[in-house]
Parts: structure tokens; C-alpha cells; sequence
């Protein structure tokens, strides 16, 4: 407890606690956010502020006067105890601007690196009553607390207002980071300094070079200060740009994956003010939720993306098709893990904190490698997980790291990557818990991005969401460096894409994958009306159950997906025959739920072929379902994987009469095709609490007429 501290406590409670809008504070003896918005509230009754606040806004700024030696009142024991507050001693409190007082105020204000007058001006009053310090703390950096002793002595009439002084703690942070940028403003000739590196500061920038031998002495002076704070020692602060400046510029160049000349033009001045950088410099990476088409992929590869990174997992979650389009362009696939869409639950809410447990790390990491594994991600390849919002520090501590803690423990085969904000990606990767970092580095009001290095082990760096292309090839996407720390996925482990496949197809079925599998074998689950059977595998090694080629083409119908859609024509028709189905119609083939399920089905497959036949095995109706997915394509081969299924229907249920019915009602419409509604039709009569005679005649009057209607 600090005896003076308490004094400034007491008096402030007992003088002011009977004003409206006087913040009263704690009598601990402890200097804090609640003694200095006290400090502040009754400077703002002292000068007349309609609304005390306790913040030192424009207008307490405005109405706050120059209080100099032999000044008396209220407002000089505001500021002896705000000395006190600060460390720094002064009179008691006593009303009087004395000596003593002059003694405690010219020390502040040298501290800080403003000219030792005496005088309490409004930016004086601002910087003694606020928390920052101005003394070189514990673990501060004593060069970095020269450049904000600089920065305030030189530059601080133009950012006090906006930011208050520079504090003078030899920690770079985020008021020294706006501080240089308001300083660079000034220097590159913008006439109202903001804070904001918008075109004109961009414009500035690129009409400033320096290089070796340069003469330009304050801009030197300044880049000098950006090179050390962001860990690069230029020498000397001396404005002089020369061998030593030239190879730490080189240096910061070489890990920003800039052109590393030493010349410091528009590209590496962002890059040294705002996470972000020069938004209009090139990129050899991106990511995008857009999906990845042919034409898109190979407009990416010519305008020179070397990397396309996507999500593995949510609403905008990438297909093993995609992923092979990406690397039959010559690019690398790159994946980052984020619940979305039908992966919520509940409240969940991946841009708050609450959500980073161990426990949804567990589950992140399970689910991550399972997707991971049926993509065919190969083992070792590093996923990112994102934490897609300003986590603070305190945040980290309680949260991320524990999530991540987790993550690296039950994330098996492959490696953490965290995708984020600076400061959470550098905590997270120092603690051991990821590789290497995906940075969020366009969202530039980040606390986590402002005052704060980019992480060493970066492999990714986001900086700007644009638009390129046209037509078929117009995309969507973030612009990314890489560094090439990562070097992503150049291959598939088609072994997991087959497995991948199958579950999803079983999924679709409502039939659980836990019953098991194995390459090209049959497996089959009996039922009382009903025997299911199906299998997968490879190119090369997969053998049907049924072959198709002995089947009438009457009985049997193909029909071809691209881009996870089937075409518009078919849809349509699908629809239309939809529409015109009576409720009871629908309830008879459980077809109430629309074309969702088709759109589904398509997008499992993405890109491939879907053969529908109907035959008669050992006296019972029975029809087949094969898919055949290509995952990889060149001018030498192409791979598939292969998933077929067949019901049997054993039983003879009643439901030839509700067949005949839908047929004469609606042959007009059946006539002009209908292969998309079957497949509509085949998934929602497989339902959820298992197969029934009625289910075996819905799946026949589906298969009928999808086969009749497509062949006429």
C-alpha cells in the first residue's frame, strides 16, 4: 500500500462524493484504472464538463486548462496526487502549485520525453492521468523506451489527442505502434495525421523511398525506430541509412517474403506500420469459401497462386474433388479447421472465447483427423485451427491455450497449425502447441495484430479480401503470402478418400459406417423384406457386385456430376414432378422433404458418374446403385474411387396398385425425364428407423420410375 496513494483516495472520495458524476474509487492505496477515472472525474467537475465520464476526451481536452507555479485549488491537488499516482513525488496535497510541485512535474514530463517547463498543459494532464507508465519497467526494452521518449518529444502534438502520449515503458505495444505511424504520416507530408494507412498515407509512402546513402534524415530516423521494434537492430538512431540500416531492412524484407533489396519503398513501409501490409502487392497463396472449379483452378495457377487454402469442415467445406483439381493445376492444397453450419450446436460460438475448452479440443481434434483422413490428407500434414476473432490475453490464458493444449494431444497422425491473430498465434506456437501459423493479418484494428511482430514460424500471411477473374472463372478469395514453412498437401492418400466416400454414402443410406468394411469385399446387412449389400474400392481393384453391361439399357440409367451438381435441366424436371405429387403420394414414397437430399448427394460426389439399374436376383426385384467418384486426373490416367450398393427386396408387399396410380397420374411429366428425382426418392424412403415392407415399395416405385421415365 502506498501511504500517498491513499491520501489522493481519501480526498478525492470526501471532496467530490456528493457531485453528480464523480467515479468514486477504492481506499486501498493501490494506483489503478478506478483511482485515475476518479482523477478524471473530478478534473471534469473542476473544469466544468456537463457529463463527468472519467475518460479524458475532446472535451475535457478543450476545457482543460495550462496550470502552472503559483497556481491554487482543486485541480493542483488533482495533479500532485496524479503525481503520487505516477510515482513521482510531489507536496502533499495542498492546493498550492509550489516548488516541489514544479520538481515532480519537470521529472513527469522528462520521463516522458516532453520538454521540462513546468507547465500542466491538456497533453500533459492526459499523460499524468492515465495508467501507462513512463519509467522503463520489468523486461522493457531500454532502445524502445528512447523511441517513445522520441516519438513524444517530436511528433506527440499530432496523436495525443487520439491515442494520449506514448507511454514510456520500453514495451512496444499498440500506442507506440500508432504513435510511429502518426509520426510517419506527418514526415511524408499529410497534412491532419489519423492513424489510418489509407491510400493517401499509401500514396505517401510510395513517394518516399529510402535507401542506402539516403538523405532523407527524419524518415531514416523513423525507420530506424520501425526496424527495432520489429526485431531488427538497424545500429545507431542517428538518421543516417547506412550498411548496418541497409541489412536489417534486407533482413525484415527476407521474412516478410518481400523483394529483399534493402530499398524501402510503398510494400515495405506497410509492411513495417500495419499488419496488413501493401494490400496491392502480390500473392503466391490464398484461400477462399468460393468452390474450386477447373477454370478457377487454372486461372489461380496463371496469375501465380502456388497454395489454395479451404475449409475441411463446415457450410463451406471443400470435397475431395476440389482438393484434386487444386493439385492437377500444379497448386498445393492447404486445410483450416472451423465449425460452421450444421457443425454447431447449441450455443455454440467459434468467435468467442467461451468455446476454446480441452474438451471441444478433444472433439476438434477427433473429428479433424477423422475428416482429414477420408479427404486423404496424408499423415503429418499440418491443419490449422482457427481462432477467428481479437482474443485478448487474458482470453488466451483461460482459453486457447487450454484448447490447444488438447488439440495436440489427441490430434493424431497430423500436425496443429493455428490460424489467427498475431499475438494469439505467437502465445499459442511459444507454448509448443502448433508448428507454424496461419496469420490473420487483414484485420488490422485487431488488438492481437497492432504493436505486435508477426510470428517467426508464419507459413501463411492473410492480408486482403479481393475479387479476380470473370466468367467461369471469377473467385472470391483472401490474399496470402506464404513463406513456405509449410509446403501443404501435394498429394492424396486415395486409401482414405475411398473409405471417405463410403461413409458418406452410407451416411446418406442411414445406415450406420460402424458396421464395418473392407477393400472389395461385400458386406451385407439382412432384413426381414430387405437385404442390403455394398462394398468400395479402388481403381485397379474394385470388382461389382452387379455388372451393368449385362443389363438391358431399359433397365438401367447413368447419369454424369460435375462441380457437386447435376444438371440444371434435371433439377428442374425434378421439381416439376415434385410439385404435382399429391400429399399422399409423397407419403407413400416419403418424399416430402423436396430436393435437398439430391442436392447432397451431389455434392458428396462432386465430380463423377451415378449408374441406377433394376434386375431380378434369385426371383426377387432387386436394384443397384454405383458411384464412381474421380479424385485424380491427367493425360496418362485417371482414379477413381467406387462405392456400390443393392437392395433386395424379398417380401411381396401390396404396392403395386399405389405404383400403377402415381404412373397414370403423372406420365406426362415422368416421360420427360426424372433420374434426379429417383435419387431423391431412393435416399428419403431409406428411413432412419429402419427398413420395412413399405419401404421396399417405396424404393421400387422410386427405382421404376426413375428408370422408365429416364429411357423414354
Amino acid at each position: 500500500m502506498d501511504q500517498k496513494v491513499l491520501m489522493t483516495q481519501k480526498w478525492l472520495n470526501a471532496t467530490y462524493k456528493n457531485f453528480n458524476g464523480y467515479i468514486s474509487c477504492t481506499e486501498d492505496g493501490q494506483t489503478g484504472n478506478g483511482t485515475v477515472a476518479s482523477l478524471i472525474s473530478a478534473l471534469q467537475i473542476e473544469i466544468g464538463v456537463s457529463t463527468p465520464t472519467g475518460e479524458f476526451g475532446p472535451m475535457t481536452a478543450e476545457l482543460c486548462p495550462t496550470v502552472q507555479s503559483g497556481a491554487k485549488g482543486h485541480i493542483v491537488n488533482i495533479i500532485q496526487g496524479g503525481l503520487w499516482c505516477k510515482g513521482f513525488s510531489s507536496q502533499d496535497l495542498t492546493q498550492d502549485f509550489d516548488n516541489t510541485t514544479v520538481s515532480g512535474v519537470n521529472q513527469f514530463k522528462m520521463a516522458a520525453g516532453l520538454t521540462a517547463d513546468g507547465k500542466v498543459d491538456a497533453k500533459t494532464m492526459k499523460g499524468l492521468l492515465s495508467t501507462d507508465a513512463v519509467v522503463l519497467i520489468s523486461g522493457g526494452d531500454s532502445r524502445i523506451r528512447a523511441i517513445q521518449q522520441a516519438l513524444n518529444n517530436k511528433y506527440s502534438d499530432y496523436f495525443w489527442m487520439d491515442l494520449n502520449i506514448c507511454p514510456c515503458d520500453g514495451v512496444y505495444g499498440r500506442n507506440t505502434c500508432n504513435a510511429l505511424l502518426y509520426a510517419f504520416q506527418k514526415e511524408v507530408g499529410i497534412d491532419e495525421p489519423n492513424g489510418v494507412f489509407g491510400p493517401g498515407t499509401a500514396q505517401g509512402a510510395n513517394d518516399h523511398n529510402v535507401a542506402l546513402n539516403s538523405r532523407q534524415t527524419a524518415l531514416v530516423y523513423l525507420l530506424q525506430y520501425m526496424l527495432y521494434v520489429n526485431g531488427f537492430n538497424p545500429g545507431s538512431f542517428n538518421g543516417i541509412f547506412d550498411t548496418g540500416v541497409e541489412n536489417a531492412v534486407i533482413n525484415f524484407q527476407s521474412l516478410m517474403a518481400l523483394e529483399a533489396d534493402g530499398w524501402v519503398g510503398l510494400s515495405t513501409w506497410a509492411a513495417l506500420l500495419v499488419s496488413k501490409g501493401n494490400v496491392d502487392r502480390s500473392c503466391n497463396a490464398c484461400d477462399c469459401t468460393d468452390r474450386i472449379t477447373s477454370q478457377r483452378a487454372q486461372y489461380l495457377k496463371s496469375i501465380g497462386i502456388n497454395y489454395v487454402g479451404r475449409y475441411i469442415t463446415g457450410y463451406w467445406a471443400v470435397s475431395i474433388s476440389e482438393i484434386s483439381l487444386i493439385l492437377e493445376a500444379g497448386m498445393k492444397f492447404v486445410p483450416i479447421f472451423e465449425r460452421s453450419g450444421n457443425d454447431l450446436s447449441g450455443n455454440m460460438d467459434v468467435t468467442d472465447a467461451s468455446y476454446f475448452t480441452h474438451e471441444q479440443g478433444r472433439q476438434d481434434a477427433l473429428y479433424a483427423a477423422s475428416t482429414a483422413q477420408e479427404l486423404g490428407l496424408p499423415e503429418n500434414t499440418t491443419i490449422y485451427f482457427a481462432v477467428d476473432f481479437d482474443a485478448y490475453d487474458f482470453e488466451v490464458d483461460s482459453n486457447i491455450l487450454e484448447y490447444f493444449r488438447a488439440l495436440s494431444v489427441y490430434l493424431l497422425h497430423y500436425n496443429v497449425g493455428i490460424y489467427g491473430p498475431r499475438n494469439v498465434c505467437t502465445r499459442v506456437s511459444n507454448a509448443g502447441y502448433a508448428k507454424t501459423s496461419y496469420v490473420a493479418d487483414m484485420s488490422t484494428g485487431f488488438s492481437g495484430n497492432i504493436g505486435v511482430r508477426i510470428p517467426s514460424n508464419w507459413a501463411f500471411d492473410q492480408f486482403y479480401e479481393t475479387s479476380y477473374g470473370s466468367g467461369d472463372s471469377q473467385i472470391n478469395i483472401d490474399k496470402v503470402m506464404a513463406s513456405g514453412q509449410d509446403t501443404g498437401v501435394s498429394s492424396l492418400t486415395l486409401s482414405n478418400v475411398a473409405k471417405g466416400l463410403c461413409n458418406e454414402m452410407l451416411r446418406i443410406f442411414h445406415i450406420d459406417p460402424s458396421i464395418g468394411w473392407d477393400w472389395n469385399q461385400k458386406t451385407t446387412i439382412p432384413g426381414p423384406f430387405i437385404d442390403i449389400e455394398y462394398k468400395f474400392g479402388l481403381s485397379g481393384s474394385f470388382t461389382p457386385m452387379v455388372d451393368t453391361s449385362t443389363i438391358p439399357s431399359s433397365d438401367k440409367a447413368t447419369i454424369t456430376i460435375n462441380n457437386g451438381e447435376f444438371e440444371k435441366g434435371d433439377i428442374t424436371t425434378a421439381e416439376k414432378i415434385l410439385d404435382t405429387l399429391t400429399a399422399t403420394d409423397k407419403a407413400i414414397i416419403n418424399a416430402s422433404g423436396g430436393i435437398q437430399t439430391s442436392v447432397a448427394f451431389a455434392n458428396s460426389i462432386n465430380h463423377g458418374t451415378l449408374t441406377i439399374s433394376f434386375s431380378t436376383v434369385d426371383g426377387f426385384p432387386t436394384f443397384n446403385i454405383q458411384v464412381k467418384q474421380l479424385v485424380y486426373s491427367t493425360s496418362v490416367e485417371n482414379r477413381n474411387v467406387y462405392f456400390e450398393i443393392s437392395f433386395k427386396m424379398k417380401g411381396q408387399p401390396d404396392y403395386q396398385q399405389d405404383l400403377d396410380n402415381i404412373v397414370a397420374n403423372h406420365r406426362a411429366l415422368l416421360y420427360t425425364g426424372g433420374l434426379v428425382l429417383a435419387i431423391v426418392l431412393l435416399i428419403a424412403a431409406v428411413p432412419t428407423g429402419g427398413l420395412t415392407a413399405s419401404t421396399g415399395a417405396a424404393l421400387m416405385i422410386a427405382v421404376l420410375l426413375a428408370i422408365n421415365t429416364y429411357n423414354n
